[in-house]
Formats: structure tokens, sequence, C-alpha cells
């Protein structure tokens, strides 16, 4: 009898065990339905049944831009430092000058896709034979032609420079700053012009020549950094009316202390804005009597760090134009750049338009300043990389009355 009771109290414990885990299961796979139904609910509820889901809706994960190896020279972050007395004045420099340069285009600037130059220049006393030095550069281009405002051939001293940091004045014209940050003010009351820009740096800074771990003394000789890309905000008043104007600009200061005019034909020099946000900067100083011997460099700047860096390259000229001024001097319009290191290639054509001639007849010298276009390709290690971009060019041309017969027409 105690034995038909146990079993029967093993019995009724065992219904109550399975009752109860039959329980716990119906619970957790409903809690589970309902968490599914929840899910699909949220992810569908704002969609329209009756549409489908097309390939165009589905997001898109980027893939990252391959970046090319940076300068195998192993000083890239020496030449990315900058410090307030490279920004100021150097008193025994013979030639110097800060330049400043913009395109007006974001889709809200007044002036869209217009572009400017600001430059001040004091120059040595050989540069354009011994006539007045001091200038100061303003060209404004439109889409069609250049508009000049410059003030140039000033009397020594009508250009002044201070430390430290950035302070400049040019009769009524000033910049003031330091990196990261300068606000230029350029202005021409004669021609009623003036423009007030903000440059916030965007980059940093580039040295191609001075206070750099690859030259320790460059700094008390000579000079050459640049801040490739910089946001630009302000306002430019012409002839009474204000334009509000904004942009993507650039950067550079240059000095030098030894190198004689006599040995110079003059310089190519370009910097680029690439739509992929690498920059380049192309400078060529070409020498007297010595075709196919020049000093020049390209570097490119994929980013923030590594720099590609070529000391050789060829710049054929494409198309060219005779000067207005100076019919016997012309400058380049259409160039091409080869540039091979290691197993980097790079390609480059620059279409150059709207140029701005300032031209000293007595001295045989003339500048070209113009805003270009480029395109090309730069490939390496089985990645290529196409090119598309938008800058400035400057060509310097000086002419000499003895050793260079193409000085006249054939």
């Amino acid at each position: 009898m105690v034995d038909e009771v146990i079993i029967g109290i093993d019995i009724r414990n065992l219904k109550g065990k399975i009752m109860r885990k039959s329980i716990i299961i119906l619970i957790f796979f409903i809690v589970i339905s309902l968490t599914i139904w929840n899910i699909l609910n949220i992810g569908i509820g704002s969609i329209d049944k009756d549409k489908e889901i097309t390939e165009d809706e589905i997001p898109l994960i980027e893939e990252e831009p391959p970046t090319p190896p940076g300068s195998n020279r192993g000083i890239d972050a020496g030449r990315h430092a900058l410090e307030l007395v490279d920004e100021s004045p150097h008193r025994y420099s013979r030639r110097e000058w800060w330049y400043y340069n913009v395109f007006f285009n974001d889709p809200e600037s007044d002036l869209k896709d217009w572009s400017m130059i600001v430059s001040f220049n004091k120059m040595a006393r050989l540069d354009i034979r011994f006539l007045k030095r001091d200038s100061l550069f303003i060209m404004l281009y439109d889409s069609d032609e250049c508009h000049k405002f410059s003030i140039t051939g000033q009397e020594r001293g009508t250009f002044k420079a201070e430390g430290p940091g950035v302070n400049l004045l040019f009769e009524d014209s000033w910049v003031k700053g330091q990196y990261p940050n300068w606000h230029v003010h350029a202005e021409n009351v004669a021609l009623g012009f003036s423009a007030d820009l903000e440059f916030t740096a965007d980059f940093m800074p580039v040295w191609v020549e001075g206070r750099s771990s690859n030259l320790p003394i460059g700094g008390y000789v000579a000079g050459d950094y640049y801040i490739p890309r910089c946001k630009v905000e302000g306002e430019i008043t012409w002839n009474g009316n204000l334009y509000n104007v904004s942009g993507v600009g650039y950067h550079d200061h240059v000095w030098e202390n030894n190198i004689p005019r006599f040995i110079s034909r003059g310089w190519d020099w370009f910097n680029i804005h690439f739509e992929n946000g690498w920059e380049i900067y192309i400078s060529k100083f070409n020498l007297r009597r010595l075709r196919d011997i020049y000093a020049g460099a390209i570097i490119i700047s994929p980013n923030n760090r590594n720099l590609v860096e070529f000391m050789k390259f060829k710049l054929t000229v494409i198309e060219s134009v005779n000067s207005i001024e100076l019919p016997s001097m012309s400058y380049p319009t259409k160039v091409h750049i080869e540039a091979n290191r290691d197993d980097m290639d790079l390609s480059l054509d620059i279409d150059i338009y709207n140029s701005c001639e300032t031209i000293w007849k007595r001295a045989f010298t003339g500048m070209f300043e113009g805003p270009c276009v480029a395109t090309g390709i730069f490939s390496w290690s089985g990645h290529s990389v196409e090119l598309d971009g938008y800058g400035f060019s400057e060509f310097t041309k000086v002419r000499y009355l003895i050793g260079l017969p193409e000085l006249f027409k054939k």
C-alpha cells in the first residue's frame, strides 16, 4: 500500500515537472515570436507594401580610396612643423613674398566659380633692373577674363612686414594672423575695390625648402612652405556692390637671399586641388643657358600625413600664346607633366585660362598668372587613381639682351 502511494506521488511530481517545462517553453516561444514581429514591423512599417525595394535604395559602403606610399626619405614629420619665426619676415632675405589665392566655389558664394589672387612682394634690387620693387598683386577672375587691381612698382619701404607671425602692410592693404588663421584685406581705393577674407587652414603646412629636417640651416638663408587647402570666407566690395564669398584657398610664403637674378630664365609654378582631396605642388626654376638643367619639385599630398615627392620630372609646353604687352615673349596655355620614381608614375595635363599679364618692359620680365584645370593619372603597385582638379598657375619669364638669340622673332 505504501508503495502504491509513493508511486502515485512520483507520477504526480513527474506530471507537474512536465507541465512546468511546457509552460516555460510556451512563454519563451511567445516572447521570441513577439520580438521578431516587432522587429519586422519596425523595419518595414514605413514602407509601402506595394513598393519593391530597388538596388539603388540599398545603402552602399564606400571603399576607402588607395593611398600611395609616403616619401622614402623619412622626413615627412619635420616638413609639417611651422613656427612663428617662419611666418614672420626674414631680416636678411633679398626677396620675400606672402601669397594667398582662393576659388569661390561654395554653392552659397555670390561670385560662384570666380577666383582671386592676393600677393605681397618684396623683390631684390637687381630683379627688375633697378626699377621700383615693392608690389601688391590683386587679381580677380571670372569665367572669361581677369580684372586687375594690382599696385606694382612702388618705392622700397611701401611694403612693411613685421613679426611675430604674419603682419603685413601695403598702403591700405594688410594681412594679420598665424597658422591656422589669417585675415587678408586687399584694397585698391582708386578702382573702388576691396576684399576681406578669412583663411583657415584645413591642412598641415608642407615645407619645400627651409626649416625642416631635410635642410636644418635652410631657415636662415631661404625658405618655401605652403598650406595647400584652406577654408575661406569673407566679402568683396566692387563698384559699390557687396558680395559674400566663400570657397577653397591656398597660402604660401617664400624667401630667398643668395640666388642672383642673372642665372634665371624664370620659373613655372602650380598648386592644384583635386576632387578626391589630394593636393599637388609643382615648381620648376629654369636656369639660363642650361636648357635641360633646372631646380624643381613635385609634391603630392594625398592626406595630412604622407608626402610623395618627385625631384625630377618633364614639363612639356603643348600650347602657348604671345604676350599682348611684350609680343616677343610667350607663355603656356597648356602643358603636360610626366614624373616617375620607384614604381610610381604621374601623368598630368594642365589647361590654363584667363591669365593676367604683369610686364616690366625695361627689365624684359613678365609674370603670367591664371586659374587652371588639371586631369591625369597617378599609378603605383597595381593601383591607379584618376585625378581631376583645379588650381592656379604662375609663369615668370626673363629675357636677356645678350646670349639669348631667341629674344628676337625668327
